[in-house]
């Protein structure tokens, strides 16, 4: 059974149940009944490749690898959180191939040069990263990667929906979040697109 919550009346002292308007001993109005701490994990997510990301105990954890010791931040010190989202620019480099392409002498050799560039130009086109950026009480500015997804994609889904659920968690303690947009959520956090969870994967 759930522990009785109670209240002390601050005019008299008397200890007594929460829940009602006025003190059973005085009369006088009671305080509002503390507000009990959610038990467990606010977020726990599997971001593929080896990362992952846990809220929990007033703490938020990041793990870039497996291998890797986790980054912890304490809630209490987080002051602004920021979705980062854009395009894969780093597949642009793929279109080096293009200048080589021009210089190959056979025309198979040519159009494999020309075809990856062709895939720099595309993946950059449909794909997207996605990261964290994390602003703390001292000035500390950290960057979380969440990993690279296509557009519209069961993983983009899987990563967009554990940030919908951390952006709702973080609100509701105060701190600023801001969209990939750079726009702050002022009500409750975005709705996720057609295809998304409405919230990240929970423990």
């Amino acid at each position: 059974m759930p522990a009785e919550v109670l209240v002390m009346c601050t005019a008299c002292g008397q200890p007594q149940k929460a829940g009602g308007a006025r003190c059973l001993a005085c009369g006088a109005p009671l305080p509002e009944a503390p507000v009990p701490t959610p038990l467990g994990p606010f977020l726990s997510a599997d971001l593929g490749g080896g990362r992952s990301l846990v809220g929990e105990s007033g703490k938020l954890t990041y793990r870039a690898a497996e291998a890797v010791p986790p980054l912890v931040v304490e809630l209490i010190q987080l002051r602004a959180l920021t979705l980062e989202s854009r395009p894969f620019f780093e597949a642009l480099v793929l279109c080096g191939f293009a200048l080589l392409g021009l210089m190959a002498g056979g025309l198979p050799l040519k159009l494999v040069m020309f075809a990856l560039a062709a895939l720099g130009v595309l993946l950059a086109a449909v794909c997207q990263v996605h990261a964290l950026v994390l602003e703390t009480s001292t000035g500390g500015r950290l960057r979380w990667p969440l990993g690279l997804a296509r557009r519209g994609s069961e993983r983009d889904a899987r990563l967009l929906g554990a940030w919908h659920t951390l952006a709702g968690a973080m609100k509701a303690r105060g701190v600023v979040v801001r969209d990939s947009s750079g726009a702050v959520l002022t009500g409750p956090a975005s709705t996720p697109s057609e295809g998304e969870p409405p919230e990240g994967p929970r423990a």
